[in-house]
This record gives C-alpha cells, sequence and structure tokens, in this order.
C-alpha cells in the first residue's frame, strides 16, 4: 500500500464538507445542492464494497475528487425544469440537457445516478482516437466516451452501502458497457486512465494493441478488436445516420477498387494510363523548375486564380510546391508498380475485403441490428475468457509469495465479470452459448485455489465444483465471509452463510463419502 493511501485511511477527508464549501460559491438551488450532497454521500456509504467486488477500480480519493473538481470547475449553472417546460416530458422519466460550452446541466425528474451521470457528460474530457481510424473513429470514440461515463455511474447506480445489485434498465447501453468494461479487465484500470487523461494526442489505441499482443497474442489481439470494431460501428450507426451515409460512401469505394483488382485487364491498363499520365505531369514540372521565366509565369498564373488568403508568396515557396507534387507523383508511380507484383496485390486486395467485411452491416434493418449485436457480443466474450485462461496460467509465473493474492483476486474479478449484461435479459454467468466457456474458467480457477490451499477441502477432489461454483454465483460482497454448513436430509444440502446471516441452501449431489468435513459444523469457503 502507498504512502498516500496509508494516509487517507488514518486522516480521510471530508468529502461532504469539501462539497459543501465548493456549492458556496454556486448560484445552484437548494434542491440540487441537496441532490449533490446525496450523491457524494451514497458513492461514500457504497464504496468500500464497489472496491471489494470489482479490483479493477478507480481509488475512492481519486474518484471523489475528480467529481468535485468537475462540479467546482465546469459546472456554472444545474437547474431542475417543471414539467411542463419540457418538451422532452415522457411519463414522468428522468431525463436532462447539457451544454457544454456554457457549463449548463437541465434536469427534469432528477435523480443521483442521473446528475452524477450528466456531470460526467458535461465533463470535455474526451478519449482520443487517432484519425487514422478514420472508419471507426467516430464509433469507437462514442463507445469509449460513453461506456467511461457509465463506468463512472457504476459505484453510485449498483451499490448502497449494505449490498450489490445490477438492473439492466439502469445501464445507458449495454454494449457499451460490456465492451469498455472488458478493456478495464484486459488492460487495466491504469492503462484506461492513462488513455482518458493523457494532454497529448497519442495513439493509444496502437499501445492497447500492442499490450493485447504482449499479454494475450497476436490472434486474440486481432479477434478482439475486430468484434469490438463491429459493435461500435453497428450500434453507432442505428442512430447516428450522418456516420452512415459517410460509411456507406467508404464502402461503395472499396467496392469498386475491389472490382478493379479483380478484373486484371482493366486494372493493367488503368495503371498503364495513369503512369502516362503521371509522366506527363512530371514532365511539365521538370520543364518549369528548369526555365527560371516558366517559373514566373507559373507564379503569376497560379496567384491569379488563388484566393488571398492561399496565394504562393515567393518563386521559392512555388519552387516547394512543386517539388512536393513531383513526390507526391511519383509516389503514386511506385504504388500502381507495387500492384503488378503479386504479394502486394494479394495484400490490397486482403485490405479492401477487411474494409467491406467490416462495413458489411450498413444497410441492416433495425431488429437484424439487434441480432447482430447479440452475435457479436457473444463472439467477443468468446475471445475475453481465452484471454481470461491466458492471464490465470499466468499465475504460474509468479512468485510464490504472490500467487495466492493473485488468485484470489482473478477469482474476485470473474465473478464480477459473469454479472456483466449482454443483453437486456441475460448476464454472462447465465448465457447459455458461453457456459463451456464459463464452466472451464470456473474449474480452472478452483482446481488453482485448492493446489494454493486457497479453498478448504469441503469435498472430495473431482465432486468439488458445486460447492465452490457459490464464488461466482453469490453476490454476498466478501468471499471470505462465506460459511458452509452441510447436512443430510434427503440429500446433502449446503447452507450458505454470510458470518452469521443465513444467505440460501443448495442441494448437493453427493452423498456422505464425498465429504472431507462433518456434517452440521460450519467452514469458511475461502481459508
Amino acid at each position: 500500500m502507498d504512502k498516500e493511501k496509508i494516509l487517507s485511511k488514518i486522516t480521510p477527508k471530508d468529502y461532504h464538507n469539501e462539497l459543501e464549501i465548493i456549492l458556496e460559491d454556486k448560484d445552484f438551488s437548494e434542491d440540487v445542492k441537496n441532490l449533490l450532497l446525496s450523491c457524494i454521500y451514497k458513492i461514500e456509504a457504497g464504496y468500500n464494497d464497489y472496491e471489494i467486488i470489482k479490483k479493477q477500480a478507480l481509488n475512492q480519493k481519486e474518484y471523489l475528487e475528480e467529481i468535485l473538481a468537475i462540479i467546482r470547475d465546469k459546472c456554472k449553472s444545474i437547474e431542475i425544469k417543471k414539467e411542463e417546460t419540457s418538451e422532452l416530458e415522457d411519463e414522468g422519466k428522468p431525463r436532462y440537457e447539457l451544454d457544454r460550452l456554457e457549463g449548463s446541466i437541465s434536469m427534469w425528474h432528477p435523480n443521483e445516478k442521473m446528475l452524477l451521470y450528466a456531470i460526467y457528460e458535461l465533463d470535455d474530457n474526451q478519449i482520443y482516437v487517432d484519425e487514422k481510424y478514420s472508419l471507426i473513429r467516430t464509433s469507437l470514440s462514442e463507445l469509449l466516451n460513453k461506456g467511461e461515463n457509465m463506468n463512472r455511474l457504476e459505484v453510485l447506480r449498483d451499490f448502497n452501502g449494505w449490498n450489490w445489485n445490477t438492473d439492466p434498465n439502469e445501464i445507458q447501453n449495454i454494449t457499451y458497457n460490456l465492451v469498455y468494461q472488458n478493456l478495464i479487465d484486459l488492460l487495466g484500470i491504469e492503462f484506461m486512465e492513462k488513455w482518458i487523461h493523457t494532454e497529448k494526442i497519442k495513439d493509444y489505441l496502437a499501445l492497447a494493441k500492442d499490450k493485447i499482443i504482449s499479454e494475450y497474442g497476436i490472434q486474440n489481439e486481432e479477434a478482439l478488436f475486430k468484434w469490438i470494431s463491429k459493435l461500435a460501428l453497428i450500434t453507432c450507426i442505428s442512430t447516428n445516420s450522418k456516420e452512415r451515409e459517410y460509411l456507406l460512401q467508404e464502402k461503395q469505394e472499396a467496392e469498386e477498387e475491389l472490382e478493379k483488382l479483380q478484373n486484371k485487364a482493366v486494372l493493367l491498363e488503368e495503371i498503364s494510363k495513369n503512369k502516362k499520365e503521371a509522366l506527363f505531369q512530371i514532365k511539365e514540372i521538370d520543364t518549369i523548375l528548369s526555365d527560371k521565366e516558366l517559373l514566373e509565369k507559373e507564379y503569376i498564373k497560379r496567384n491569379e486564380e488563388l484566393p488571398e488568403y492561399h496565394k504562393i508568396f515567393s518563386l521559392s515557396h512555388l519552387t516547394e510546391i512543386l517539388t512536393r507534387q513531383r513526390k507526391k507523383i511519383m509516389a503514386k508511380i511506385e504504388e500502381e508498380n507495387r500492384m503488378l507484383e503479386p504479394v502486394y496485390y494479394l495484400e490490397i486486395k486482403a485490405k479492401l475485403e477487411e474494409k467491406i467485411e467490416l462495413l458489411s452491416d450498413l444497410e441492416l434493418e433495425q431488429s437484424q441490428i439487434e441480432e447482430k449485436i447479440i452475435h457479436y457480443s457473444i463472439q467477443l466474450e468468446k475471445r475475453v475468457m481465452d484471454c481470461l485462461k491466458i492471464r490465470i496460467n499466468n499465475i504460474e509465473k509468479l512468485e510464490k509469495s504472490a500467487k495466492k493474492e493473485a488468485l484470489i483476486e482473478e477469482i474476485y474479478s470473474f465473478r464480477y465479470y459473469c454479472y456483466l449484461y449482454l443483453d437486456k435479459n441475460r448476464y454472462i454467468g447465465i448465457v447459455e452459448e458461453l457456459k463451456e466457456k464459463t464452466e472451464e474458467i470456473k474449474i480452472l480457477l478452483i482446481k488453482k485455489a485448492e493446489d494454493l490451499k486457497v479453498l478448504n477441502k469441503i469435498v472430495k477432489e473431482g465432486r468439488n465444483f458445486e460447492i465452490f461454483n457459490i464464488l461466482f454465483t453469490t453476490r454476498i460482497i466478501n468471499l471470505e465471509n462465506i460459511e458452509v454448513e452441510l447436512q443430510n436430509n434427503i440429500n446433502i444440502e449446503a447452507l450458505i452463510y454470510e458470518t452469521d446471516i443465513f444467505e440460501k441452501k443448495i442441494e448437493l449431489q453427493l452423498g456422505k463419502k464425498d465429504l472431507n468435513i462433518k456434517l452440521n459444523k460450519k467452514i469458511k469457503l475461502i481459508g
């Protein structure tokens, strides 16, 4: 534990009081101030449980100070509107509008969760995606930014100070949330925080891909980002018609290019024609550059045609422009010459086919889009679990003293993962198409936990899945508090307790001979 965390436990900050000081300088109504204070109170009440459940989480100090900074520096106006003033009113549901430039939030039927989400959306800290990813830049940026806002809302949404519960109806976009939580799990909260808060224009998507390759292999990286890209695109175009039109144009151009490539005779003819035109242009440029009089005439001619703010200011400037044009034409000739090389030809063809496949969902109906989102989400989660298996197996490479702690963290992380919603009705742990993968990981974790003596030997090896599966299906906050008592009624039953509080009863397909402990005696699940 670092020095700052130790000090924060000894002398914890009073964030409630700190917010009151900030609000003294804000012209907010009493209702707004009370809502903000309630928001901070509820976050503080639930945060300890949140950090136990979710191992990849921002620490409480950083999180609360971030919220207070946005309220202090970005929120100029927060107003609760009356129902009749809203054109968006819909059966008393919470709604809000915001203006980033003005720093204003308007709310109808507000609650703490909606207010916190609006505060984060008001913050202009946007996750950057490099321009070179032009096909997915808009959609991936939207996914990352909205996913991050939902991640920031999670503690207030799912934790109330005594239990953990997730209502899928309160998640603004289940697909965005799922993908963003996958990225946090695979890349780590520290990496994602750097991506969010970097002040430099840096290609973090390339860094993310490199990190995935180094930890999980290139095949997993390619598959993960294929499904993430497909999900980002298909979700974005369902609401963004402008982006859809742009991508349709890109797809059409790619299809035309591919058609040219596949018709070798037409391709050769076009390359020959383009090369002749390019060589003629180069000859013209060389002639002008070698003759001062022609250079001056070109200078006058171009400036007569150019608007004032684009005029060429000297002959040397024109020489520079012509030289750049010549290099560009030469590069084009070289590229077209390379098209005659079989390896390069196949490389370009593969890239065009990949682009067309990526954009294959642009003309689907809404019902088809929903089906595709579920299909792509399932494919993504299969790859995510392939990566998780690699990470769990790599615990063997750790120092002996670190193995136990790392394994317990993986058990907590996978329990949290199993409760991520894939759609409105199913979380990962109950998705039939993912059952084989989830059980593989559970068995792997249980086996390693027994080997490292993390789990008490309640039943004999090989019959332990039924009892230890509770680790991944319970919503008891602290797994170390789980106690089990076995009873022999008609069948062997396991009574599950959180310390002394009865949680539930599980009927086991076991006999007395399968047990390693005495009946009617409580024992901790994690030793």
